[in-house]
């Protein structure tokens, strides 16, 4: 996949999607969840994490599999299942309506990746590129610790 646009987007109380129970879709939906949306999740199983946020009715959770039609009411989905089949009907679906989707695997089918992403005051870095994953995790764990007194130092030579 070539290196993508960083396209932001408010989430902020708008509906997601996302399609699987496991460690895929739980880092996705904890991503979402990071910028404010609604998120709405579909999978027959979860995780114990994801059902904990269920539970405690951070998420939405629906116990079946996907139906055409899930889609329609989202801003964006993610298709985290671990059925290839499913997750390229979930795209399909996306993208006939317009609908942002990522797809776990395989990722070529989904218009748009998670980059790794560093969180400070009002600032959101997006971190994404061909470098090994535990490099670029590295490169995002850094820049989180050392952001906050960069934005701090810059304030300073404003005054």
């Amino acid at each position: 996949m070539a290196i993508g646009f960083p396209l932001l987007i408010d989430l902020k109380g708008n509906n997601c999607t996302v399609f699987g129970g496991g460690k895929s879709a739980l880092r996705r939906v904890k991503e979402l969840l990071r910028f404010g949306a609604k998120v709405t999740l579909v999978s027959p199983q979860v995780c114990p994490e994801l059902a904990q946020m269920s539970e405690d009715g951070v998420i939405r959770h629906i116990p079946r599999k996907y139906f055409r039609g899930d889609c329609s009411n989202a801003q964006l989905c993610v298709a985290a299942t671990d059925d290839t089949t499913l997750n390229i009907a979930i795209s399909t679906e996306c993208k006939n309506k317009s609908i942002p989707v990522n797809v776990t695997q395989p990722r070529s089918y989904g218009t748009f990746s998670f980059p790794r992403m560093v969180l400070a005051d009002d600032v959101v870095l997006s971190i994404n590129g061909s470098l090994p994953a535990e490099t670029l995790s590295r490169l995002r764990d850094r820049l989180q610790q050392d952001l906050p007194s960069i934005l701090e130092e810059l304030e300073k030579e404003q005054e």
